[in-house]
């Protein structure tokens, strides 16, 4: 009978161990399930940019942007920003009328999303200096944005633009060398 109160306590203690670890646990899955809660309302709001962008509503598409949001192309000259938007990208909706974005891929990390478009036009409209060809283009896009208190603060974009200017017939050729 007297190793009965020995037992007891070690009892209660385990007891006490295995309810702290299962708070700790269940504190875990939470902030897990938190993560990956805001990682979807982050890609939706990746989604929604590219159906602003498609059906040309600037303003739509400016309210996703944080303030002081920029979005970088392959040069400077390509950066996108809130009040840019419609400057830069009605001329290449002009010439491409149907430009959809389909997003083929998407994945979530943190603050960050990485999307692969696939972008699908008619060439209907003069584009760049190019008369319409009537050719359809299909070309990628690689875009990684950053979201911050649910808006998309900064974005880096590659898109394979040689793809397309070869779509449309254009040629690469050497500079002429300086005399």
């Amino acid at each position: 009978m007297k190793e009965y109160p020995c037992f007891v306590p070690f009892v209660l203690l385990c007891c006490f161990t295995i309810a702290c670890q299962d708070k700790a646990a269940r504190a875990e899955l939470e902030k897990v399930e938190n993560a990956a809660q805001i990682e979807e309302q982050n890609k939706a709001l990746v989604r929604q940019f590219f159906v602003a962008i498609d059906a040309q509503d600037f303003d739509r598409f400016n309210g996703l942007l944080a303030p002081g949001a920029i979005l970088r192309g392959a040069s400077p000259q390509e950066d996108i920003t809130a009040e840019n938007s419609a400057q830069l990208l009605r001329p290449v909706y002009q010439g491409l009328p149907d430009l959809a974005h389909i997003v083929e891929d998407m994945f979530a990390k943190g603050d960050k999303v990485v999307a692969r478009v696939l972008i699908q036009a008619t060439h209907k409209g003069e584009l760049m200096g190019i008369p319409p060809t009537g050719k359809v283009l299909r070309y990628y896009q690689f875009g990684i944005f950053q979201i911050v208190d649910g808006k998309i603060k900064e974005g880096w974009r590659v898109t394979d633009s040689l793809g397309m200017m070869i779509q449309l017939g254009m040629e690469l050729k050497p500079a002429e060398a300086k005399k």
